[in-house]
């Protein structure tokens, strides 16, 4: 009876994480959609532009854009790290293999 109670809590623990997941996921695609319906970018701001060498010696420069996958990356760190720190559960699990 304990091995099928503590087998169901860890399948609950399962479908929690992927529950979480899916919630996570589901975010980055919403802003990834609101920021191309928008034509919006992300920029470096501490180097906004680039510049480009021509051969003639013109000036040409390009906007030093973060690339998607990066922002996805960036987003999809920054909502597990907050939901680990607001889920009970899971600060109680760190606690007790940390401490």
């Amino acid at each position: 009876m304990e091995a099928r109670c503590a087998e169901t809590q860890i399948l609950l623990c399962k479908q929690s994480k992927q529950k979480q997941k899916q919630r996570i996921m589901d975010t980055i695609e919403l802003i990834m959609q609101v920021l191309k319906s928008k034509n919006w970018g992300v920029y470096y701001k501490s180097q906004p532009i680039q510049p480009l060498e021509t051969q003639d010696g013109s000036a040409l420069y390009k906007v030093n854009q973060v690339d998607e996958c990066e922002i996805e990356k960036v987003i999809e760190e920054a909502l597990t790290w907050d939901t680990q720190e607001t889920n009970p559960i899971s600060n109680q699990n760190k606690n007790s293999t940390t401490g």
